[in-house]
């Protein structure tokens, strides 16, 4: 088992992601969802070491006693998952208009997710709580939660872009503007792609067509 192992939480409005991830290599040692809080089935479903298990979170449960369960309760099962972790990763739906890459989360990264909560209500409240309970639960990684934002991959949209067909009026009172979304998983879908057509990505000029979203057009350069 690689040394730099890294937790990837991934807080939804109603479910929570996990898996634990070799940073080098991508090996995955565990993963797993958690899901219909605040409902009376609130469940959580993992596997590790190839072996599938379920189990009740509490009626009304949420995302605080999901990630307690997977300290307390999954990771107990195997210790060294735990003491051999380098980091933490968070996906976070909203960054606004502040961050153009992946950050260090500290007090004022903590304080922008807020700041950009109206554009995302559902999700970005919920990203909060799986920070503030990675740093309860993992105070010697403290310095080492990485907040991995969607708006990130989006933020070399050029103006008329981003302001095309919106008063210019919402966008400088409320910043109200074309931000873009699941900004990760274009990155990814992004690189593969490069990798499958054997060509640079800054040669591509392609079209993402995501199952249940919105369809994306990137011309590269990118980052």
């Amino acid at each position: 088992m690689s040394s730099k192992l890294v937790l990837v939480l991934n807080c939804g409005s109603s479910s929570l992601k996990f898996a634990i991830l070799d940073a080098v290599n991508g090996d995955e040692y565990l993963s797993g969802l958690a899901e219909c809080f605040h409902l009376p089935e609130a469940r959580i479903k993992w596997k590790m070491d190839g072996s599938k298990q379920e189990a009740e979170l509490g009626a009304g449960a949420a995302h605080s006693e999901a990630l307690n369960f997977i300290v307390n309760t999954i990771l107990a099962q195997k210790p060294e998952l735990s003491a051999q972790l380098t980091a933490i990763g968070h996906r976070i739906v909203h960054g606004g208009e502040k961050y153009t890459s992946s950050v260090v989360i500290d007090d004022s990264v903590i304080q922008g997710i807020k700041d950009s909560a109206s554009f995302a209500p559902l999700h970005n409240p919920a990203h909060l709580i799986g920070i503030a309970e990675a740093l309860k639960s993992f105070p010697n990684l403290k310095d080492k939660n990485v907040a991995v934002f969607d708006t990130a991959f989006h933020q070399t949209m050029p103006e008329e872009s981003y302001l095309y067909a919106l008063p210019y009026s919402l966008y400088k009172e409320h910043g109200v503007r074309r931000y873009g979304a699941h900004g990760t998983s274009h990155f990814y879908v992004t690189q593969e792609a490069a990798k499958v057509l054997n060509k640079p990505v800054e040669e591509l000029n392609i079209i993402n067509l995501p199952s249940g979203q919105r369809w994306f057009r990137f011309r590269y350069p990118q980052r």
